[in-house]
């Protein structure tokens, strides 16, 4: 692996970085609503082929791979977006995987929405007949999940809501939940493999999401200190303070690697092995965003704790973010279990 960026993601990422801007949000002030400035920035992200970026060009997507889709989450959290690029990111590994071509070029131009069902608990996928929670559901017109032979499936959505993250909104699932016509197939089964990259690529797509968030969240904490003044010097100038910052910092370039090797792994190493990456990264990025998140509110003061300022917002989004798939507790866990299990068992 080259731990280097290319000029074309160097550039993809500044071209992220404004479009995270031009469609933060920093909070929905209604999870249910799908506006006029949401359906324009959908589009314009369907144009650019933002929407499926790891998909063939041939599906509208833009034949890149997850490491170019991990940029884009990542510029995405930092603005704070409500765009549902997460839910696209899931939707369209699996839809890849199951070869539902006309309904992957659907989610591509932008017209359809789709958000991945996970359990109550947030821990893992849902299974079709189980009660579940669609996260990153706005302006989804139905939950994505698969049923016990790896089948896609359709589901209604509940009435839509938010938990701590003001951001991102959700919707219940109910396990009787009525099957939806998109319209369009959703390809064949998923084999186990299939299954266990689609998850590489949602937990490297996390990863990203919680490195964009705590790094945002450090230098707004950084620049805070900087100006703010106390006994006549700047607060930055503590050396306490300044030890606070540096260990954040560190942090955050940590979970950086091990973010950019799991997208790297995600298509290029075997199944197992894509997963076992993704689930190092998401533990780390997991602890080091609740780690960096909560040193930062700790630096801005009581302002963080305010509608004035964006510090509660990200605090917010890391414990969504850290919770989906497992935070870092179930992926050692299950890290664990990898490493000690007898050779050829996987």
């Amino acid at each position: 692996m080259d731990a280097r960026l290319t000029a074309e993601q160097r550039m993809l990422d500044e071209v992220a970085a404004r479009f995270a801007v031009d469609l933060a949000g920093h909070e929905v002030a209604d999870p249910g609503a799908w506006t006029d400035r949401d359906a324009r920035g959908w589009a314009d992200l369907s144009a650019t082929g933002l929407i499926g970026l790891h998909t063939p060009a041939s599906v509208g997507g833009g034949d890149a791979g997850v490491v170019e889709t991990a940029l884009v989450a990542e510029r995405f959290a930092a603005a704070l977006s409500a765009a549902p690029f997460l839910a696209a990111s899931w939707s369209t590994a699996s839809l890849a995987a199951a070869g539902a071509d006309a309904a992957l070029r659907a989610v591509n131009e932008g017209g359809l929405r789709l958000a991945p069902v996970l359990r109550p608990d947030l821990s893992g996928p849902a299974l079709r007949g189980e009660d579940g929670i669609a996260v990153d559901a706005r302006g989804a017109r139905a939950g994505l999940l698969t049923d016990a032979d790896g089948a896609l499936h359709a589901v209604a959505l509940g009435p839509p809501t938010r938990g701590a993250d003001l951001t991102r909104t959700l919707c219940p699932v109910a396990a009787d939940a009525a099957e939806i016509d998109l319209g369009v197939p959703l390809g064949s089964p998923l084999a186990p493999a299939d299954l266990i990259r689609v998850e590489a690529t949602a937990l490297a797509v996390l990863s990203a999401d919680l490195l964009g968030t705590m790094r945002r969240a450090l230098d707004d904490a950084v620049a805070h200190v900087a100006r703010r003044e106390q006994f006549g010097v700047p607060v930055g100038s503590f050396q306490a303070v300044q030890h606070l910052a540096a260990h954040a910092a560190t942090r955050t370039e940590g979970s950086r690697g091990a973010m950019w090797h799991a997208a790297w792994a995600a298509t290029r190493l075997a199944p197992d092995d894509a997963l076992l990456a993704a689930r190092q990264a998401k533990a780390y990025c997991a602890e080091s965003a609740l780690e960096v998140a909560e040193t930062a509110v700790q630096l801005l003061g009581g302002i963080a704790l305010t509608r004035e300022h964006p510090g509660h917002l990200r605090l917010r989004r890391v414990l969504l973010s850290r919770a989906l798939l497992g935070d870092e507790n179930a992926q050692y866990a299950a890290i664990a279990a990898r490493r000690l299990a007898p050779s050829g068992t996987g």
